[in-house]
């Protein structure tokens, strides 16, 4: 008897059950949707976007996923993943902090005080003030004792090689005056608060930024 071909459903079948499920990269994902790369990481921690690794270590994004966030939060913006045009109040915002729990909370009061701000988290100094130099953000906020390069040097050179200056610089330390004297002075403008920080005065302050007050 002539063999009959399966059926030309069973075949699609077949073919879509053996290719792997399409997936986005995560800097890809952070483009297009206008946030940090730690930010995509945190969102796949918690839960809010599906995620895995490969076996080189990468993580890559269900596209699925994140194309139901896309749909949410990107209103306009092309299949390239351009994103779409930022409101003028959006800020950008650099935190240099070494240790996680500080950075942590840190990062919660930028978010609490300025909710639409891109926030990108350094732990070096070194490697902030490189990215600085590409890319100046209108908020600095600082740890000042860190290894291989305290924040005090760091804002040294920030303030000589930044052509775009900040609108708002804020060093934080658990240092006592005599300690911090001994790192050096800090450079004009820099306001400086004290650790544990106080979550209203700093709001505040970041909030500052933003109005120009």
């Amino acid at each position: 008897m002539p063999r009959s071909n399966p059926p030309a459903a069973t075949k699609t079948s077949s073919r879509a059950a053996s290719q792997p499920p399409r997936t986005y990269s995560t800097a890809f994902v952070a483009r297009r949707l206008g946030i940090s790369i730690p930010t995509v990481q945190r969102w796949v921690d918690a839960g809010r976007l599906k995620a895995w690794k490969t076996p080189g270590g990468h993580r890559r994004i269900d596209a699925a996923s994140a194309d139901r966030l896309f749909e949410t939060h990107v209103a306009t913006g092309d299949e390239e993943g351009e994103l779409p045009a930022q409101g003028a109040d959006a800020l950008s915002v650099v935190i240099v902090e070494d240790n996680a729990e500080d950075c942590e909370i840190l990062r919660l009061l930028v978010g609490t005080a300025l909710p639409e701000a891109q926030v990108r988290v350094f732990d070096s100094a070194i490697q902030a003030l490189v990215a600085m130099g590409q890319d100046a953000p209108d908020v600095v906020v600082t740890d000042i004792v860190m290894p291989h390069m305290n924040g005090v040097e760091m804002l040294r050179q920030l303030s000589s090689q930044c052509v775009v200056r900040p609108r708002l610089i804020v060093a934080v330390s658990s240092f006592g005056e005599k300690r911090l004297a001994e790192l050096g002075e800090l450079p004009p403008q820099v306001h400086f608060v004290a650790k544990p920080v106080e979550p209203e005065p700093f709001i505040a302050l970041l909030r500052g930024a933003q109005t120009g007050a």
